[in-house]
């Protein structure tokens, strides 16, 4: 028997379409964070690595391929094993042993690796997202309305024929050994997986689907969605899956004998992208002979391209799961027990405080800031660990909106300068966000003190504070189910998988049936009381069988362009009275106004004026709407042009080619294939007329 626990991290991996046929590897370190007090900028961290090596950043010429092309993120998985335990905390405190082919561990030898994966996309075949509720939209078993409910399918969310026809579902792939070839998500590569006792076995009579097979003649302006990606392996048996080509078809309308309309920025019946997302298992094999199981499985999930993937969300999707873990999966009972944070709790300056600070001052990259408000801004990420609170900008922390304050949700006067979550017309920090920043204010932090966490649970929290959180309407990588409770493996200490796992739902691949869908409608929240709220237990539904594929990204806007490029500037919904002042979305991972490499060359003493990340040909507002700008005026054009945007990088990354190096504290955009054209950037507050009120259906 072994002595030891298998883990896959991350725990979820975020791969990103791209239309290039190459890849680069996610990010292995955190996004931008510096030693506090370093003026020389943070190296390249944060920035992905390049195929087949370990810690090669890319730089400003690695993003495309010789063609033009963008390249597609690769999210690559690595398994650890640790000493067994009976029960188990978090940080663990111990380090775990990377497990490659060829590793010794509990007195055997790796002679293999298998891998199980299974894509599956669900969009089109799921409830539209009204921004109004978010989770709640879920509440006491109510759901919204369903997309696609228009002949000549049914209403029915789980009727077979509507199932075959409205999920793209190639089934599960294996992919084994050290430097394996690709093995595609596609119709024509067999289904396979792994069975205990059997080995890799292969499933021909699974009903793979994609949109293609029912629905001919589509509007496809990319390309046809035949893959949603491909699995192979490095060279010491670490899994790396790679996702789709950002690709979106559209049916033709029976009623018009023309493609379907966009008409939305988030819910477009008729349409498809290939976006995905599933579960991934590993087998380990000895050279005895014998198995072993890795207990801890990890999800991985196809989104957006990463086009400022250093740049830090002021509230990150590691900040969302972490908050619910702390204040409702009893993940660290010294910050959070009883109902209540615990005040003898000192937060870490460098690892739970800087962050926070450094986020705000990123913001200045990424959006058309005024110069008083980067000053401002820039102030903050100025603070030390001996920093005395009281002399900051934010002393009393009068200036931060308080998530446990209704009152503040629509205060405009207070940061952070976002838009808001459902039902939220400004954005919140999560509540241990903000408790952790109280007890800073209180003078109750640890100046020198770190959170120790291994390499596995580093893996686990890199890829998730490289990822949206705070705003989800629907979001970017992944959505408000993520503060469901019960999407998550609830007995995380004895179970031997940790915490952040998604709970999957088994699947017994011998009861395939060809022509018969396979997959259901799936997952659904079912919550009692808001996951945000201080009601202790949170009631959920205990008995949720756990997710099929298809289940996580299902929850995102369809097509993913159409809300991209919405998702620039907005009024706040809800809209707080005599309110006329635009605010951005999530310009952390959808960059509004960016500084182009190129108009710096030649001076790193001065900023240029500032572009939009959106802008050219198809963009320009007639006449000049500021609530407009920065998108395309038909959302056509952004399903036509997405791989054309260009990326937001450090300044030590970019390449001569593209004008560079350039000062590491610069932030600046590369390798854009978009003209200069447009409406001009203006420095914010940008305003709309109080006559006009104008509000769009945009919904971030």
């Amino acid at each position: 028997m072994s002595t030891s626990n298998f883990r896959i991290h991350p725990t979820i991996g975020f791969a990103r379409v791209g239309n290039s046929s190459e890849y680069y590897l996610e990010p292995n370190t955190q996004a931008a964070l510096p030693i506090p007090g370093d003026t020389t900028g943070n190296a390249t961290g944060g920035l992905p690595v390049k195929a087949g090596t370990e810690n090669d950043t890319i730089t400003s010429s690695d993003l495309r391929d010789a063609s033009g092309a963008l390249k597609r993120q690769a999210a690559r998985f690595k398994i650890y094993a640790y000493p067994a335990q009976a029960s188990e905390t978090y940080p663990m405190g111990v380090e775990g042993t990377e497990i490659r082919i060829g590793t010794q561990i509990d007195g055997k030898t790796v002679s293999n690796i298998v891998w199980t994966v299974h894509l599956a996309n669900k969009k089109s075949n799921w409830y539209i997202i009204p921004e109004d509720l978010g989770i709640d939209n879920y509440k006491n078993g109510e759901t919204p309305a369903l997309r696609n409910d228009v002949a000549p399918f049914s209403s029915d969310i789980n009727d077979p024929t509507r199932l075959r026809q409205l999920i793209i579902d190639p089934g599960p792939r294996t992919v084994q050994g050290a430097s394996a070839a690709p093995v595609a998500f596609d119709q024509t590569t067999p289904s396979s997986s792994w069975v205990d006792g059997k080995g890799v076995v292969q499933w021909p009579n699974y009903p793979k689907s994609f949109p293609g097979d029912f629905f001919p003649n589509m509007d496809c302006p990319n390309g046809p969605i035949d893959t949603l990606g491909e699995l192979q392996t490095d060279q010491y048996g670490r899994l790396i899956v790679t996702g789709g080509y950002g690709r979106a078809c559209g049916m033709i309308d029976p009623n018009t004998n023309k493609p379907y309309e966009l008409n939305s920025d988030i819910d477009n019946d008729g349409w498809f992208d290939d976006g995905s997302d599933g579960p991934v298992y590993a087998v380990l094999q000895f050279s005895d002979g014998s198995t072993q199981e890795v207990q801890g499985h990890a999800w991985v999930t196809a989104t957006d391209p990463a086009y400022a993937p250093q740049t830090l969300n002021t509230v990150s999707l590691w900040d969302d799961i972490y908050d619910i873990w702390v204040r409702h999966l009893a993940l660290q009972p010294s910050l959070f027990a009883n109902g209540k944070f615990q005040t003898s709790y000192q937060p870490s300056f460098s690892d739970e405080l800087f962050p926070i600070f450094r986020a705000a001052a990123m913001q200045m990259w990424n959006t058309n800031l005024s110069i008083t408000g980067t000053t401002a801004h820039g102030a903050v990420d100025e603070i030390q660990p001996d920093t005395d609170p009281a002399t900051t900008l934010l002393g009393g922390l009068g200036f931060i909106r308080d998530p446990n304050d209704a009152s503040q949700l629509q205060n405009s006067r207070m940061m952070p300068l976002s838009l808001g979550d459902a039902g939220q017309s400004f954005l919140t920090l999560r509540k241990t966000q903000y408790f952790f920043l109280q007890q800073w204010d209180q003078k109750q932090y640890s100046q020198t003190g770190t959170v120790t966490l291994n390499a596995g649970e580093y893996l686990d929290k890199t890829m998730l504070v490289n990822c949206l959180g705070g705003r989800f309407s629907p979001g970017i990588d992944l959505t408000f189910i993520v503060r469901d409770p019960a999407l998550y493996v609830q007995n995380w200490q004895t179970s031997g998988t940790g915490p952040f796992r998604i709970q999957p739902k088994p699947l017994d691949y011998s009861q395939a049936v060809a022509g018969q869908a396979f997959l259901t409608a799936g997952y659904t929240p079912n919550i009692q009381n808001n996951p945000l709220g201080d009601q202790q237990p949170i009631d959920t539904n205990p008995g949720s069988p756990g997710l099929e594929p298809g289940d996580a990204s299902k929850f995102m806007a369809l097509p993913w362009h159409t809300d991209y490029n919405s998702c620039a500037t907005h009024q706040p919904d809800p809209l707080p009275q005599f309110n006329n002042t635009l605010y951005w979305s999530w310009p952390a991972q959808r960059p509004v106004a960016v500084y182009v490499a190129k108009d710096l060359s030649g001076s790193t003493s001065q900023l240029p004026a500032q572009r939009f990340s959106v802008r050219g040909e198809g963009t320009a507002t007639n006449p000049f709407d500021p609530a407009q700008v920065g998108r395309y005026q038909q959302r056509i054009d952004m399903v036509d042009n997405w791989h054309k945007i260009g990326v937001v990088i450090q300044g030590n990354a970019i390449d001569a080619s593209d004008g560079g190096p350039f000062s590491a504290k610069y932030y600046l955009e590369v390798q854009s294939q978009l003209d200069n054209g447009g409406d001009p950037v203006v420095p914010w507050p940008n305003t709309v007329s109080p006559s006009t009120n104008e509000k769009t259906d945009g919904k971030s």
